[in-house]
């Protein structure tokens, strides 16, 4: 940090170069699909997230060009993806303006449409070490990270999973308890164990109502019960016998159910 901190007096210096990359016409020995020098970008931009990490004037010094960056940089090759997330990474690290980062996070939701997975799978990481910060702008995605849990890819599928779960609040826990339930109907036998306790820790946190958390409940046990712990069967039924005015509600439901099965 130290050493950062005395570099820190070449960021203008840094800035001004980065500038020029991004105005410099054609240049065939450094040009990599049109996009100038994208290795130097690549490092320049790691640098500037270095130097402007805890120091507000430097960031102030390079909010500018990393906004430049971000909003001008092709995206139609991946040399100008590796540039974009090393800029994501910069404004997610220094003391941005809160409308860059929301920039960034907006980039990160367009990644999540492209094609190749290894970029779909960085973007879902990366927003999960961001969302805890930046919670309201992750879910105007939610819809594009509920699909990805669609995806042939398994990684793909429980990165997903988990920036779902950290979505979760007691406005949208309906919305998203329905999708982990019907992503827990063709989960494999290894995943379901763990989205079944982290279905009941949500539902213990952001219930609605008793009703509503005993269906849901009821619910996960009917399509995984066998892949759940113990401990879960043991609430459930706890909190069942706490609501006696619901008894027997739930004895026709899981009658029901039974019938059904």
């Amino acid at each position: 940090k130290s050493q950062a901190e005395g570099f820190a007096r070449l960021v203008p210096s840094l800035v001004r170069l980065l500038k020029n990359l991004l105005s410099m016409g054609y240049s065939p020995e450094h040009d990599v699909a049109g996009i100038t020098d994208p290795f130097l970008q690549v490092k320049l931009l790691r640098l500037l997230q270095l130097l402007g990490k805890g120091n507000d004037e430097a960031s102030d010094a390079m909010n500018d060009i990393l906004a430049q960056v971000a909003t001008n940089t092709e995206t139609a090759k991946n040399a100008g993806n590796a540039i974009l997330y090393e800029c994501v990474k910069a404004i997610m690290t220094i003391e941005a303006e809160s409308g860059l980062r929301v920039l960034a996070v907006n980039i990160l939701g367009r990644f999540l449409l492209n094609r190749d997975n290894n970029i779909r799978y960085v973007a879902l990481h990366t927003l999960s070490k961001v969302v805890t910060d930046d919670i309201d702008t992750v879910q105007r995605h939610r819809a594009t990270i509920v699909d990805c849990l669609k995806d042939p890819d398994i990684s793909i599928r429980q990165r997903a999973l988990e920036l779902i779960y950290q979505l979760v609040t007691s406005k949208n826990v309906a919305d998203l308890m329905r999708e982990m339930l019907n992503y827990l109907v063709v989960a494999n036998t290894d995943q379901k164990s763990n989205l079944c306790s982290k279905i009941m820790i949500t539902v213990d946190k952001f219930s609605p109502s008793r009703r509503w958390q005993i269906d849901t409940l009821i619910t996960m046990l009917s399509i995984a019960g066998n892949s759940c712990d113990e401990a879960i069967g043991s609430n459930t039924v706890m909190y069942i016998s706490q609501a006696e005015d619901l008894q027997q509600y739930v004895v026709h439901k899981i009658f029901t159910l039974l019938e059904e099965d």
